[in-house]
C-alpha cells in the first residue's frame, strides 16, 4: 500500500527476525526503510514505511505477544545474550534465528526433568533459591544486612512482619533444623545463625515502611470499648503492618514491668532464634519481652528466675528437641520458681504434617496454651497482656479444692484451661 517495492520479502525477513533478541526488528527495518528511501525522491514513502514498523513493534510486542505468549520467555537477559552468541558463533545467521527458541526448550526442559534442573538454575530468570532457602543462607554466613534488607523489602511491598517471619524467617529456620539433625551443621554454625537473627531483628525494631496512604493507628482503653476485649477486634486498626492488636496504655496491672514476657529456648541456639523472633514481634506490639537461651532455664540458673515479676514464658522448640518429657518436667520447674498467676505457652515451629506431636505435647505437658506459628503466639500473648483478667494457670488450684487434688476433678480444670486457651 505505501509503495515500497518486494512486499512479501520484507514480510517474511520481519517475521524472521522476530526470532532475533533486542536488535531483530532494526535488522528486519532497516532494508525495506533504505529502499524506500532511494526508490522515492521525497521523505513520504520513507516516513511511512519506519511509522509502518514502529507501529506493528509496539502493538506486537505490548499487546499481541503477551496475550499469546506471555509476559516472558523465562529466560534471563545474560542468558538470551550469551545463548544469542554462541548459537551464531556456531551455526551462523540460521543459529541467530534459533537461538531464542532452542534456549527456550532448554529451560523448559530444565524445569520439567529432574536431571537437567541445572539448566533453569542456568538459564532462567527465577531465582534459584526459595525465599526461606536464600533467609537460611544470609543467616549461616552470618550476613544480617542482607537478611535484614530482604525484611525490609517484604514490609514495603505491605507484607506485614509476623507473616514474613512465619513463612520465610521461621521456615528457613527449620531448614537448618533438618540439617543440624544430619549433623551438617556444627555448635558454631548453630551459633552463627542465633547470631544473625538476634541482630536482624535489633535491625527492624524501629523500621516503619514509608507509604503514600497510611492509616491512623488507634489508641484506645479497654473501658472505652463496649463489650470489653473482645469487641476491640471490630476496632479499625493499623493492620498492614501487624495485624496484631496494639492497645497502647491498655496493659493489665502487672505486664507494665521489665521482661514481662519471656521467650526462652528450649534446647538449641536455632530455638533461641526462634524465640527472638517472637520476642521482636511483641515488642512492636508494645510488649516488654526479652529472649533467653536454653541455659536460663538450666538447674543451675533457673534462680535467677525467682525473683523477677514475669507475666507470661514462652519455650521456644524447633524439630524434634521438644519432646513431651523434657518440656513437662521443665514446666514444672518453672511453676516453682515463677511469680503466681503466671503463664505458660508452648511454642512448637516444627511442622510435622499431622499435628501427632503436638498431640503429644497438650496430652502431658501441662503448659496452659500452645502455638505452632509466631502470629497465634503473639496474638495469645497480646491478649493475655491487655486482659484485665489474664488466663489461669491449669496448674493453679481452686481455693475450695485440696491442694493435692489429681483425680477427675483436677483433670477437669486443665482440660477448661485449655478450652479457654483455644
Amino acid at each position: 500500500m505505501i509503495g515500497v517495492p518486494s512486499p512479501i520479502v520484507w514480510g517474511i525477513l520481519a517475521m524472521l527476525m522476530r526470532f532475533v533478541p533486542y536488535v531483530g526488528s532494526f535488522i528486519a527495518a532497516a532494508p525495506p526503510v533504505l529502499l524506500a528511501m532511494v526508490a522515492e525522491h521525497g521523505w513520504t514513502t520513507m516516513l511511512l514505511t519506519g511509522g509502518l514498523f514502529l507501529a506493528s513493534e509496539l502493538i506486537m510486542g505490548q499487546v499481541v505477544e503477551p496475550l499469546v505468549y506471555g509476559h516472558g520467555t523465562g529466560l534471563s537477559p545474560i542468558a538470551i545474550i550469551l545463548s544469542t552468541v554462541f548459537w551464531t558463533w556456531l551455526w551462523g545467521p540460521l543459529g541467530l534465528l534459533l537461538a531464542m527458541p532452542l534456549t527456550v526448550c532448554l529451560v523448559v526442559l530444565g524445569r520439567h526433568v529432574e536431571g537437567l534442573n541445572f539448566l533453569e538454575v542456568l538459564l532462567g530468570d527465577q531465582p534459584a533459591l526459595t525465599p526461606a532457602e536464600s533467609f537460611y543462607q544470609r543467616a549461616l554466613i552470618g550476613d544480617s544486612a542482607e537478611a535484614t534488607y530482604q525484611a525490609e523489602i517484604s514490609l514495603k511491598e505491605g507484607r506485614p512482619l509476623v507473616d514474613y517471619l512465619d513463612e520465610v524467617a521461621l521456615a528457613g529456620l527449620k531448614l537448618a533444623e533438618l540439617d543440624a539433625e544430619r549433623g551438617s551443621l556444627d555448635a558454631e554454625n548453630l551459633e552463627s545463625i542465633d547470631a544473625t537473627v538476634a541482630e536482624m531483628m535489633d535491625n527492624l525494631t524501629d523500621f516503619e515502611p514509608r507509604r503514600w496512604f497510611r492509616r491512623v493507628r488507634t489508641e484506645v482503653e479497654l473501658d472505652e470499648a463496649p463489650g470489653g476485649l473482645a469487641s476491640l477486634t471490630s476496632i479499625e486498626q493499623d493492620e498492614e503492618i501487624d495485624q496484631l492488636p496494639m492497645l497502647k496504655g491498655s496493659l493489665a496491672p502487672g505486664w507494665d514491668v521489665a521482661d514481662a514476657v519471656l521467650c526462652v529456648a528450649g534446647r538449641t541456639p536455632l530455638d533461641e532464634a526462634a524465640g527472638s523472633m517472637l520476642a521482636g514481634v511483641l515488642q512492636r506490639q508494645g510488649l516488654k519481652a526479652r529472649a533467653l537461651p536454653s541455659d536460663a532455664i538450666s538447674a543451675a540458673h533457673i534462680v535467677s528466675l525467682e525473683a523477677s515479676k514475669t507475666k507470661l514464658v514462652c519455650l521456644s522448640y524447633l524439630g524434634t528437641g521438644g519432646n513431651a518429657a523434657h518440656v513437662r518436667y521443665l514446666v514444672r520447674r518453672l511453676r516453682r520458681i515463677l511469680p503466681e498467676g503466671a503463664i505458660v505457652l508452648v511454642g512448637f515451629w516444627a511442622d510435622d504434617g499431622g499435628g501427632s506431636a503436638l498431640k503429644a505435647l497438650e496430652a502431658t505437658a501441662e503448659a496452659d496454651a500452645y502455638a505452632t506459628s509466631l502470629k497465634e503466639a503473639a496474638r495469645f500473648c497480646t491478649d493475655a497482656a491487655h486482659s484485665h483478667e489474664p488466663p489461669k494457670s491449669e496448674t493453679s488450684k481452686d481455693d475450695s479444692a485440696p491442694q493435692d487434688d489429681k483425680g477427675a476433678e483436677g483433670r477437669e480444670k486443665r482440660e477448661g484451661s485449655r478450652a479457654r486457651v483455644a
